[in-house]
């Protein structure tokens, strides 16, 4: 007699298997599975009588009340690592409740003569209906945050406090997850979550990278393959659910560095683990003038120093540092900057911080003898510099960069004024390093001839500030012409994309400082065109990496694609606002876009 077996049995015999998956948040989780129907409880239409309507609005007041306060309690009760985000998706909420949704409800209540949850769950389906028909799946996943302020609203309304039961070896497995109910969950800290639905743009998504909690969404019918309790992992590195693992399999992932086996990296290693939300890797580099400042951009996520500005050592007109004390602060920095490396500019500054008067007016000083023309014209502190940084370099990561070349001829020209140095100090028998030598880009003949500096330098750094400036003849510190100065102007966007080819044509890479770089706004745009590289301000680092790692390439690349077409950098810059608003709101810093734009 043949044995019959049941479904279980029949699951629970299974070898191995892998299912592809979206990841949506970073990080490997190991455990058994716990499902989550999530079953709304069922409401039912009461007819009200006139006099009925007053107290019924009273009672929904109440529960709008009641959900706000605590809405604003979860943004304040969240870990200091995940609040900002936190407090921008729940920000979100507060703003649905605080919009027409509520007064819709309001009007349903008034108008149909019916109780609250009616109210609520008919207007609550309205804006589901309409937001599920948008074609775009980043915005279309919205969806779940009106179901999660409704659900928080009926909640308020009869009292009901919903508690999800999860432990710390719990991956659970969802057909979707709002942003409330990760906040339940994540007080037992499960391993990881699976949904069948959920975008990387969506809150849920964003709200897992913060919690560094393992996520991937996409997968269907888990509960074909699996029963509750059965293990499983969860790579949300590569984006898989391996169902039923064999021990060596598990074994294989507990023994993957931390860097890979969580979503959320400290420490030196977060650098390293950088990219976007399809795998695609970039760097973030740090413009840092002192040794102290640089251990808060590592913190934050940076991997050296893309920009040290060497003229700060210069602290009145005149007041040049010799070459020991060049030395020592070129040392200290590298010190800080460790195997990563620091890059440092050489004299940007005009004739008058050497506290010399040139023989006649300088008019127009930006455009004026300066930076590598001041250094080639009167050589005496470019040489005692680059001995100093020669020096320095011995034993340590330290680069050069050019400021202000405006053709291969400079480099060319430096290149001789290093040699001799170097060559003077072998002689002396001194210790010297040796930095690779680097141009940077911020004027439009070093733009158009680019191709050619390329094949005479080691890298290339891109100063987008003075880029835009002398791009577009629009001095940036002049309010009279401050509209003038237009970071998204069709020259800027062709300029930088001719010197990223450039670059790649030569073999040579690409950092990208100044005011593009370090805004939230404008590095998405930079990363569609092609930059991997970008260095600036501490302030900026977190913001960055936020933005970036949570957006694709293939979106930024259409992004670049869209503003292409448009003949004016206002009418780029209204449709980044526009798409920023309607994609990826929670990804920017608390009233950022906001305030850009008020």
């Amino acid at each position: 007699m043949t044995e019959t077996k049941s479904a279980s049995d029949i699951i629970r015999a299974k070898r191995e298997q892998r299912l592809p998956a979206l990841a949506v948040s970073r990080g490997i989780g190991i455990g058994k599975i716990v499902f989550l129907h999530g079953e709304r409880r069922r409401y039912f239409r009461l007819d009200l009588d006139t006099e009925q309507i007053e107290a019924e609005l009273e009672r929904f007041k109440a529960a709008l009340k009641t959900s706000t306060l605590q809405l604003r309690a979860i943004s304040s009760d969240t870990a200091s690592d995940s609040r900002q985000s936190a407090s921008g998706i729940f920000g979100v909420h507060l703003l649905i409740l605080e919009s027409s949704f509520a007064e819709k409800i309001e009007t349903f209540i008034k108008k149909e003569h019916v109780n609250a949850e009616w109210a609520i769950k008919t207007i609550s389906d309205q804006y589901v209906e309409r937001q599920t028909r948008v074609t775009e799946t980043d915005f279309r996943d919205k969806y779940l945050d009106i179901e999660d302020v409704s659900t928080r609203l009926l909640n308020a309304l009869d009292k009901f406090q919903e508690t999800i039961h999860t432990h710390s070896d719990s991956v659970i497995a969802a057909r979707d997850l709002t942003p409330s109910a990760i906040m339940e969950l994540v007080k037992n800290k499960p391993s990881a979550l699976i949904t069948e639905q959920g975008g990387w743009t969506s809150h849920s998504s964003i709200l897992a990278r913060e919690l560094n909690l393992p996520m991937v969404s996409g997968v269907r019918n888990l509960e074909h393959y699996m029963l509750a309790g059965d293990r499983v992992v969860v790579d949300g590195i590569n984006g898989e659910v391996i169902l039923n693992p064999s021990d060596e399999t598990v074994a294989g992932f507990q023994a993957l560095p931390v860097a890979h086996s969580q979503s959320g990296i400290s420490g030196s290693s977060r650098a390293e683990s950088l990219m976007t939300m399809d795998g695609t890797r970039f760097v973030l580099r740090a413009n840092v003038d002192q040794p102290e400042t640089y251990q808060t951009a590592k913190n934050r996520g940076a991997r050296g120093i893309g920009l040290y500005r060497s003229e700060t050592l210069i602290r009145q007109p005149g007041a040049i540092p010799s070459e020991d004390q060049q030395f020592e602060a070129y040392k200290n920095i590298a010190d800080a900057s460790g195997e990563q490396g620091v890059k440092i500019r050489t004299f940007d500054v005009g004739i008058d911080r050497f506290g010399s008067a040139p023989h006649w007016i300088e008019r127009n000083p930006s455009l004026g003898l300066r930076a590598i023309r001041l250094s080639l014209a009167d050589p005496t502190h470019f040489r005692t510099q680059l001995r100093a940084i020669l020096r320095a370099a011995f034993g340590k990561k330290i680069d050069i960069i050019l400021p202000m070349i405006s053709g291969a001829d400079e480099i060319v020209r430096a290149k001789m004024i290093l040699d001799s140095e170097r060559a003077d100090l072998i002689k002396a028998g001194i210790d010297i390093g040796d930095p690779q030598l680097g141009a940077m880009i911020e004027t439009p003949s070093a733009v158009l001839t680019a191709f050619e500096i390329a094949k005479h330098v080691d890298f290339l750094c891109l100063g987008t500030n003075d880029l835009v400036q002398y791009l577009l003849a629009v001095d940036r510190d002049n309010d009279a012409v401050a509209d003038w100065y237009q970071t998204l102007h069709p020259a800027v966007i062709r300029a930088i994309s001719n010197v990223l080819v450039a670059a790649q044509n030569a073999g040579v890479p690409v950092t990208v400082c100044g005011e593009m770089a370090g805004s939230p706004f404008y590095v998405s745009v930079l990363l569609g065109i092609g930059v991997r590289d970008f260095s600036m301000n501490v302030n900026s680092i977190q913001a960055v990496r936020r933005l970036l790692s949570g957006i694709s390439l293939s979106d930024a690349v259409a992004l670049v694609v869209n503003i292409s077409k448009f003949l004016t950098a206002e009418e780029a810059e209204n449709y980044l606002r526009e798409y920023y608003f309607k994609h990826w709101a929670a990804l920017f810093p608390a009233d950022f876009l906001d305030s850009r734009f008020r």
